[in-house]
């Protein structure tokens, strides 16, 4: 979760940063994010709990970066 939460915001951040208008790659994204929590959690890999600590992991190192690149 941290891996693909972390590349998501990135490629938003990326979108926005060049002025591009392709809803593809972040939808795309997105929709892989919720396929890897998903199968995380069916597989009993990782809790609930985990998942969301994964997701907050990947995205706020990203949300700092985009403060000040942007």
């Amino acid at each position: 979760m941290v891996a693909i939460s972390g590349l998501t915001i990135f490629v938003i951040g990326l979108n926005i940063h060049l002025q591009l208008h392709n809803p593809y790659w972040p939808a795309l994204l997105i929709l892989l994010s919720g396929i890897v929590a998903s199968s995380r959690l069916e597989m009993n890999a990782h809790t609930s709990r985990e998942i969301l600590i994964g997701l907050f992991v990947g995205i706020m190192p990203q949300l700092l970066f985009l403060y000040l690149w942007l």
